[in-house]
C-alpha cells in the first residue's frame, strides 16, 4: 500500500500538515517518536496569528491571556508596553500540541505513536519511511522532525548546524500558586489579563524569559551555541534573582534543554518528494525565537502542495513549496537575522535599545509589535529605524556602527 503523504514528526507543523491534507482528501499517516501529551521545552508563547490560522478553537489550552510586554535591560532597567485588548496568549506544550495531533486524527489522519523514523530512501515512483518495526511506502513525505531532523540529515538535505545558527536554551516550569503568578505578571488594568516578560543579557548576548501559565511559571534562558559563556552559571543566577525579585520558591526538578534554530531557513527544503517544515527547516524567528506560528503556517503550505502533486497538477511540484516559503517566511528570517545580529552584537546595543524604548511610548508599542508578530518584520524594522533616527540620532548611529 503506497500512502499520498507521510508526515513524520507530530508537533504543530506535522499535526498542521495533517488535518489540512486529510481535508483535502490525502490518505495521510504520521510518524510522532513521542507518546502524547509529552514534556515540550518551550515557553509556550503564542502569537494571535497563531489562534486566527487554525480552522478550531484552543480556547481549551489557552492558559492565561497577555496584554503586555515588559523587556529589561541588562542593567535593570524596564520598558513596559500594553494594550487594552488581548496581545497573545500562553499554552502548555503538551496540552497545546496534544490537541493539534488529536484534531489532526479527527480530520482522518492516522497517527503512529512511540515510533522513532531511522531512515528515507526515495525510489524511483515513490519514497519508503522507515522505522524500527517496518517499511511505509508513500508519494510525498513531510519532515517536520524538529530541529535534530532525521529526514532532514538522512535525505542529504541538511547535514547539521553550525554553532552560529543555533541557540541553547534550559527551560523549567515552576509551579505556583494563581495569585503569586498574578501578583508578578497581572495587569493594574485588567488583573486577569498578564504580562510577559523578556531579560536582555541575562546571558552573555543572549536573553531570558518569564512567561506565566495558570498554576505555573515558564522560566527559560536563551543564547547561541556561538556566542556561550558561563551559560549554566547565567541560569542559576536569573532563577535566583527571580526568587528573591518576587519572593516565592522554584522547583527545578522539571528542568530541561534543547536547542533551537536561529540561523534563518536552511538552503536546500524539498527534494523531489520531500519537503522539510518547521523547526526541521529553520523556520524560527532569529530576533525572537517565535516558531510556532511558521510550524502551523508551513505545514499547512506542505499539505496544499502535496493536493496539488498527488492530484498530478503539472505546475506543481515541491519546488513550489520551497518557493514559497522562501517569499513568505524567508523575507520575515531575513530580517529577523538582521535584528538578531544587531540587538544581540553585544550588552551595550542590548542596554541601548531599551533605554531608547523605555523613554519613548511609540517605540514602546514598535517593540510589543515586533515581539507579539502584529506587523511583518519588514515594517517593524523600518518603522523603529525611522524612530530611531528622528527622535534617538546619536544612540541609534552607536547603535547601528
Amino acid at each position: 500500500m503506497t500512502r499520498d503523504l507521510i508526515i513524520v514528526g507530530g508537533g504543530p507543523a506535522g499535526a498542521s500538515c495533517a488535518r489540512r491534507a486529510s481535508k483535502l482528501g490525502l490518505d495521510v499517516l504520521v510518524f510522532e517518536k513521542a507518546v502524547h501529551p509529552r514534556r515540550k521545552a518551550c515557553g509556550g508563547g503564542l502569537i494571535l496569528q497563531v489562534r486566527e490560522s487554525l480552522d478550531f478553537d484552543i480556547s481549551s489550552v489557552i492558559e492565561r491571556e497577555q496584554c503586555g510586554l515588559r523587556l529589561h535591560s541588562p542593567s535593570g532597567i524596564i520598558a513596559e508596553s500594553h494594550r487594552q485588548e488581548i496581545t497573545g496568549y500562553t499554552v502548555r506544550r503538551e496540552d497545546f500540541d496534544y490537541l493539534l495531533l488529536k484534531k489532526a486524527e479527527e480530520a482522518g489522519a492516522e497517527v503512529i505513536q512511540n515510533t522513532k523514523v531511522t531512515d528515507v530512501v526515495e525510489e524511483a515512483n515513490c519514497i519508503s519511511v522507515i522505522t524500527n518495526e517496518e517499511r511505509e511506502k508513500a508519494k510525498l513525505v513531510v519532515g517536520a522532525d524538529g530541529v535534530n531532523s532525521t529526514i532532514a540529515r538522512k535525505s542529504g538535505l541538511h547535514e547539521r548546524w553550525k554553532d552560529n545558527e543555533i541557540a541553547l536554551t534550559f527551560e523549567a516550569s515552576i509551579p505556583m500558586d494563581s495569585a503569586d503568578i498574578l501578583r508578578i505578571s497581572g495587569s493594574p488594568e485588567h488583573h486577569e489579563c498578564v504580562f510577559i516578560d523578556i531579560f536582555f543579557g541575562a546571558t552573555p548576548l543572549g536573553y531570558a524569559w518569564a512567561f506565566p501559565k495558570k498554576n505555573e511559571y515558564s522560566l527559560g534562558i536563551g543564547a547561541m551555541v556561538s556566542v556561550m559563556s558561563n551559560f549554566k552559571e547565567s541560569w542559576v543566577k536569573f532563577v535566583h534573582n527571580f526568587m528573591e525579585r518576587h519572593n516565592v520558591e522554584c522547583d527545578l526538578s522539571q528542568q530541561t534543554a534543547t536547542r533551537i534554530p536561529l540561523g534563518g531557513l536552511i538552503p536546500n527544503l524539498c527534494s523531489k518528494r520531500i519537503m522539510l517544515a518547521g523547526d526541521s527547516a529553520g523556520f524560527v524567528s532569529p530576533a525572537t525565537g517565535e516558531g510556532i506560528h511558521y510550524a502551523i503556517e508551513s505545514g499547512m503550505m506542505a499539505a496544499k502542495v502535496a493536493q496539488g502533486i498527488v492530484e498530478g497538477r503539472s505546475d506543481v511540484t515541491t519546488a513550489s513549496y520551497a518557493k514559497t516559503c522562501r517569499e513568505t517566511i524567508g523575507n520575515d528570517l531575513r530580517i529577523g537575522r538582521v535584528l538578531q545580529k544587531l540587538l544581540f552584537k553585544s550588552t551595550e546595543n542590548m542596554e541601548r535599545f531599551i533605554r531608547m524604548c523605555e523613554k519613548d511610548e511609540v517605540m514602546k508599542e514598535y517593540s510589543l509589535e515586533l515581539v507579539m508578530g502584529y506587523v511583518p518584520f519588514k515594517t517593524s524594522r523600518s518603522r523603529m529605524t525611522k524612530r530611531m533616527l528622528r527622535k534617538h540620532l546619536g544612540q541609534a548611529i552607536r547603535l547601528l556602527i
